[in-house]
């Protein structure tokens, strides 16, 4: 798939490294609301594990220009029952950050989750402590459905998670 300024790629051993950076790095994880860092054995069985489950599509993004590994974009929890699923992004190049890249990826995931996958509807959880994640998905056509209020301890105090959701027209 390729958008404007970027590509997703179905993320392969190449795109491991970056990941697995990204997953580490202090400010990526508050955003994520992840505890503790990811080692590489941990890694490794991620990996595994991702590319043989049929419940989620998960992709690298690249910079159309020179193919630079800047983030990663994923669909997880595919429910084909109910034609749903849950997005997820990651933009970890901190170059790459705060330039519309992000909406751009879930924009260009969420044609694939309509188009090829035929799913109805996509969605979203994003902390409250990361509006740049709330305006990306809001700039890419996702609307705000609720605030689950004091649904994450962060830093010792609770914090609100929204969710968006875009559906297919």
């Amino acid at each position: 798939m390729v958008a404007n300024r970027l590509r997703l790629v179905p993320l392969d051993r190449s795109h491991l490294s970056r990941t697995r950076e990204w997953a580490n790095d202090a400010l990526i994880m508050q955003l994520m609301d992840r505890p503790y860092p990811v080692s590489a054995a941990e890694h490794e069985t991620w990996f595994a594990a991702v590319v043989s489950r049929d419940d989620c599509a998960y992709f690298a993004i690249e910079a159309a220009v020179d193919g630079a590994h800047i983030g990663n974009v994923w669909l997880w929890a595919i429910d084909r029952r109910h034609a749903k699923a849950e997005m997820r992004v990651v933009i970890g190049a901190e170059s790459a950050r705060k330039k519309g890249m992000g909406a751009e990826a879930i924009d260009e995931l969420c044609h694939y989750a309509f188009e090829r996958l035929g799913l109805h509807r996509v969605y979203a959880y994003v902390l409250s402590t990361n509006p740049a994640a709330r305006r990306a998905f809001e700039r890419a056509g996702f609307v705000l459905e609720g605030t689950l209020r004091d649904d994450r301890r962060a830093e010792g105090r609770f914090i609100d998670t929204y969710l968006l959701a875009r559906v297919s027209t």
